[in-house]
């Protein structure tokens, strides 16, 4: 997922949280609004109730002044007579063992009241009951007459399913304006987060054309004068480091060349003068020593700059030629050329015998005591193979991916086929002449085959 999205995708999911919190507690708000609002009016009506029944408490008292039951049950019915219950509550009151209710009221409470299942009184708590009816909210209140002595209970009784509809309205409302704020929103966002990107976007396409052949582009440092511009200008100022240290490189490498084809210009001068058979020998390995010097120096420069001569080279005289090579060489009984096809590529002659004499000496060289390699040859279609195989333990699978890179050195002597760029030279040589190398390693051994196309008529 690109940056943008990223950006994006994380800002909508903060909003989508910080939307959903403040609808949970929008919700919460109304439901405990709702409920104050329920439990003021039980108080109101609870007192107004327990005043008019303390208004019929004389008027029904006896000539003793003192009220019996009949006279408080009495008294009940007239105060439930003036203040009746309301649209949204039911008003009760117990006396003498009696439950009077009052006309009215919401009809599935009235009539959960007047029913066998009526919670039963508590004098002096006020609570939430789950009953066949809904929720409700019930207040028990005790009324005592002047002397302190009991008289009745006073229950008012209110529905909570209009408080809690309208905070699942709220809620939802909440939910759907939300959504369509982090809809509108993550639109709006992700315009302005990619008009706000788009300067790293020409940072990265300026630093896409960059290549080792041409460290002097530089990347655009936009005007803004925040981060991206500062990131802009480090990437340009490590530029410039680099450039500076390819151009140390390549004076060092320059140098390096001068001094190695000096000796070897007087060496073969002096073998000019013998003009023996072994001088002729020693001149052909200087003048090999001479192009391997310049492949390296090739390579490490980072360009095409090897010369290849692309002709038809006839398989057994390529195979003569690497065994008259490594005869010289101290490890020549552990190699074995197999007979190669009478057939002919499309080649450099002189370049595949410097790539083959590499390949076998890394595959000696680089392994245990008593390996042995194996040279062989055969035809694929319109291609020809040049194998170089040995029974060695292997290349580290974490080193494989990597073995033609320049500089790739071995951290395990024993699994490693390379130091420096021997292999990194085949590569190069095998493309110069329109060829692909590759390798297959695993316990058993490693093989790297050179493939080049068959020459025809």
């Amino acid at each position: 997922m690109s940056l943008t999205g990223r950006v994006v995708l994380r800002s909508l999911l903060v909003m989508a949280l910080v939307i959903g919190g403040v609808a949970l507690l929008t919700y919460e708000l109304v439901r405990v609004s709702g409920l104050t609002d329920i439990d003021r009016l039980l108080r109101e009506e609870s007192a107004l109730v327990g005043d008019a029944l303390a208004d019929q408490v004389p008027a029904a008292a006896g000539l003793d002044g003192v009220v019996s039951g009949p006279e408080a049950e009495r008294a009940a019915r007239q105060a439930l007579a003036v203040r009746p219950s309301g649209a949204r509550h039911v008003t009760l009151v117990t006396a003498n063992g009696a439950r009077l209710q009052s006309t009215g009221g919401p009809t599935r409470v009235a009539g959960l009241m007047r029913g066998g299942d009526a919670p039963a009184p508590e004098p002096g708590t006020i609570r939430t009951l789950d009953t066949d009816a809904g929720p409700v909210r019930v207040l028990d209140t005790e009324v005592a007459d002047g002397a302190g002595v009991p008289l009745a209970v006073v229950t008012v009784v209110a529905p909570l399913d209009s408080t809690r509809d309208t905070a699942a309205t709220v809620l939802l409302l909440s939910a759907l304006a939300g959504g369509i704020g982090v809809v509108g929103g993550g639109i709006a966002l992700w315009l302005v987060v990619r008009r706000t990107l788009s300067p790293v976007r020409e940072v990265s396409e300026a630093a896409k054309a960059i290549s080792p052949s041409d460290l002097d582009t530089r990347v655009p440092v936009p005007a803004t004068r925040d981060e991206i511009a500062e990131l802009a200008t480090e990437i340009n100022q490590m530029l410039v480091r680099i450039e500076q240290a390819d151009t140390n490189r390549r004076r060092y490498l320059a140098a390096i060349s001068h001094e190695v084809r000096t000796p070897l210009a007087v060496a073969e001068g002096h073998l000019e003068l013998l003009g023996t058979a072994d001088a002729a020998v020693v001149r052909a390995e200087l003048d090999r020593l001479r192009r391997v010097l310049e492949d390296l120096m090739a390579v490490a420069r980072g360009g095409d700059e090897i010369d290849v001569r692309v002709e038809a080279v006839f398989l057994p005289d390529l195979f003569h030629a690497v065994r008259a090579r490594l005869d010289s060489l101290p490890y020549a009984g552990a190699v074995t050329l197999e007979e190669p096809p009478p057939d002919v590529l499309l080649g450099d002659q002189s370049r595949l015998e410097q790539c083959l004499a590499n390949l076998v000496a890394n595959a000696v060289d680089h392994n245990p005591e008593g390996t042995r390699a194996t040279v062989a040859a055969r035809g694929e279609g319109d291609s020809l193979v040049l194998t170089v195989s040995d029974d060695g333990p292997g290349i580290d699978p974490a080193l494989l991916p990597h073995v033609f890179e320049p500089f790739v050195t071995s951290r395990d002597e024993g699994a490693g086929r390379i130091s420096g760029l021997g292999l990194a030279v085949v590569s190069s040589l095998v493309q110069a002449q329109g060829g692909r190398v590759g390798i297959d390693s695993g316990p058993s051994g490693t093989g790297v085959a050179i493939t080049l196309p068959r020459a025809t008529a």
